[in-house]
């Protein structure tokens, strides 16, 4: 297997995902829905239009005929225009429902004089929790962004530690196969044993045999890596493991400002969005403890004539209504208050926990993340120390002071420890991706 390929980092596989990924872009769409559903809750503001037509007719005769249209705009602060039109006959009609032949035109408006709707009314109470929503969904969409962006970090560590293993293998089984080589040379001219030369063979099997796991472990883990990456061309599954290889670049822990990344975090700015949703139920609440009144006034005229009704008195040809009414236990608004008092409450006490908690689970990462540093460098230090004693052991077999199960057992020792190098840098990484997606850093 050739190891000359192309380095795919993990900040331009995080750009590709972020840009490609069908969960990437799954996940991006969760605001666009949170507005599409805004949109359909503003409808709450349309203009409607009503219509409706009665008639009744029997043996020929005609008892009546009714028909009403009404145009209604609602405004802002419970305030709604209407426009209504009646026309009606027949002989039967109530008194009440008479109107000129050219109809009955009439428009004004419906206004809360006091209490009730007058402050906080039903459509604008709405309206803000849809939009409260709304930033919810921007905050769910970075928790899920981070969580999709661990998943692949934790598959590229993987994959690293995999690629490194089959590396090293590798140069194992070239180490072993060039000495099972010269030791059969030297066994025909009678300058080695047979039990050295079948030592070499043994210890070359063993190592092709973990070379052999180690390609399939690699393969394994590249394909997890492969999945992930959508950018056209795509790499195929075959070609992807001697296409592209990791980098070993140390990943950036975000230090300077990790504790600025918790109050930023989207658990509690989901919480404090949360309270601003139970203080609308507490203000809708306390509107509903107030009585309701509520005033209808609409300027009548004939439907074929027109007159400007700023001109003409405003106590004649009108319609005119009022209503009031009020819960005479209030049981519901005051058990709505105390649950919404409640909640605001519940919710403080949880997002001060969430808080504790993020900061003392950062703290705790860090301080994992400077263990396993100083881990790193020491096995690192050790690798060399044990790769150093190999070069004396093949110095003493050379002289005949040793034998070759020495040599053997010494390589063994060395390249384990090499191995753990790269298995403790994988860890560092993922300790790193986890660090991020617990802080929900993407950049």
């Amino acid at each position: 297997m050739t190891w000359l390929q192309a380095v795919l980092t993990l900040p331009s596989l995080y750009q590709q995902v972020l840009s490609y990924h069908p969960l990437a872009r799954s996940i991006a769409l969760g605001p666009a829905i949170a507005q599409a559903e805004a949109q359909a809750a503003a409808g709450i503001w349309d203009p409607t239009l009503s219509i409706n037509i009665t008639e009744k007719r029997f043996k020929n005769q005609l008892y009546y005929n009714l028909l009403a249209g009404e145009l209604k705009v609602p405004v802002w602060n419970g305030i709604d225009f209407k426009g209504l039109y009646e026309q009606t006959g027949g002989f039967t009609l109530n008194p009440e429902d008479i109107t000129p032949s050219s109809g009955l035109v009439g428009f004004g408006f419906s206004v809360p004089l006091l209490g009730e709707g007058l402050l906080l009314d039903y459509r604008r109470a709405v309206i803000q929790k849809v939009r409260i929503y709304a930033r919810v969904a921007e905050q769910e969409q970075r928790l899920a962004w981070a969580g999709l962006l661990l998943e692949i970090a934790q598959d590229y560590w993987a994959w690293f530690a995999a690629y490194h293993k089959a590396r090293l293998y590798e140069e194992q089984v070239r180490i072993a196969k060039a000495r099972l080589i010269f030791l059969r040379q030297a066994l025909a001219q009678g300058e080695a044993t047979r039990a050295d030369t079948l030592e070499a063979l043994v210890e070359f099997q063993l190592r092709q045999q973990q070379l052999t796991q180690s390609r399939a472990e690699l393969l394994q883990k590249a394909l997890a890596v492969q999945r992930h990456i959508w950018q056209e061309p795509v790499p195929s599954p075959q070609t992807f493991v001697v296409e592209y290889r990791p980098d070993s670049t140390i990943p950036y822990v975000p230090r300077g400002v990790w504790d600025s990344l918790i109050v930023r975090h989207p658990k509690i700015q989901m919480y404090a969005l949360k309270r601003q949703v139970a203080d609308l139920e507490r203000r809708r609440a306390l509107e509903q403890l107030r009585p309701r009144l509520q005033a209808e006034y609409l300027w009548l005229q004939q439907g074929l004539k027109w007159h400007n009704p700023l001109s003409r008195d405003w106590r004649s040809d009108y319609k005119f209504g009022i209503t009031f009414a009020m819960p005479l236990y209030l049981r519901q608004a005051r058990g709505n208050l105390l649950a919404a008092r409640l909640e605001i409450r519940q919710i403080e006490m949880e997002q001060a926990y969430e808080a504790r908690t993020l900061y003392n689970k950062a703290m705790g990462q860090i301080g994992l993340l400077d263990s396993l540093w100083g881990q790193v460098n020491l096995q690192r230090q050790l690798s060399e120390h044990l790769a150093q004693l190999v070069q004396l052991e093949l110095i003493r077999y050379r002289n005949g002071e040793s034998d070759l199960f020495v040599v053997n057992r010494r390589e063994r020792e060395a390249f384990s420890a090499l191995l753990q190098v790269y298995e403790l840098y994988a860890r560092y990484g993922v300790e790193v991706a986890q660090l991020r997606a617990l802080l929900v850093w993407n950049e």
